[in-house]
């Protein structure tokens, strides 16, 4: 597959069948995602139109026509546990659908599914892992806010006006994810996630998010601006 057809790049990672992480950056501007890569998976999740290609071409400035050419699906025998890495790369759209309807010509991707007390090494694993890391990374901050909608219902104002968020029904539900979310993410650039950002409440009224405590316990609030 030619590196000029992809139109989208989906990152899962599994293990056994609860999801630690799936996101999906297309060409067109669509960007959705679910979970922080760790265990016990976050549950919400969030979908935005943002209109151009600036995630996309960041993300795939880091691959390369050699790992498009490779198409490897590595599958061993699971003795205690499975563990499940893919990056996956969709283009040439039959229905001329370039979003979640399309209906892809070309594929090719990178599947490691592996015992966890595997012994496998390979160099595109070390990059598909990367990859996971640096998709994160490029949308942290969009994520922030989708878990902000999730959790307290407060949308901030930087999000593209196209957007949609889905979280667990129960408070039990939500309160893990909260737990989850928290302990997953590096509590040093959550102040960041927030800064200079105006979040609506379900008045429309505005606030700001402030922070503090230190990398074991953080706490936030939300103030009237």
């Amino acid at each position: 597959m030619d590196k000029s057809e992809v139109e989208q790049v989906l990152i899962t990672v599994k293990s056994g069948t609860e999801e630690a992480l799936n996101i999906k950056i297309y060409k067109n501007g669509i960007l959705a995602r679910r979970g922080c890569g760790g265990l016990p998976g976050v549950k919400i999740s969030g979908m935005s139109f943002t209109g151009d290609s600036t995630y996309f071409d960041k993300l795939m400035n880091s691959v390369s026509q050699q790992v498009l050419d490779e198409n490897i699906n590595h599958e061993e025998k699971i003795i205690t546990g499975s563990l499940e890495y893919l990056v996956a790369f969709y283009g040439v759209s039959s229905n001329g659908d370039q979003g979640e309807r399309a209906e892809w010509t070309k594929s090719t991707g990178l599947r490691f599914f592996m015992d966890e007390g595997t012994s496998f090494r390979h160099n595109l694993l070390g990059f598909v892992d990367g990859l996971a890391i640096e998709a994160m990374k490029l949308t942290d901050s969009w994520y922030f806010d989708i878990m902000m909608i999730g959790l307290e219902k407060m949308r901030s104002t930087s999000l593209p006006e196209q957007t949609l968020a889905t979280a667990p029904k129960t408070d039990e539900a939500l309160k893990q994810d909260f737990q989850s979310y928290f302990e997953q993410v590096s509590k040093k650039d959550l102040a960041g996630f927030a800064k200079g950002k105006v979040y609506l409440n379900e008045e429309c009224v505005g606030h700001g998010l402030e922070f503090s405590g230190d990398e074991k316990s953080i706490t936030y609030k939300f103030t009237a601006s």
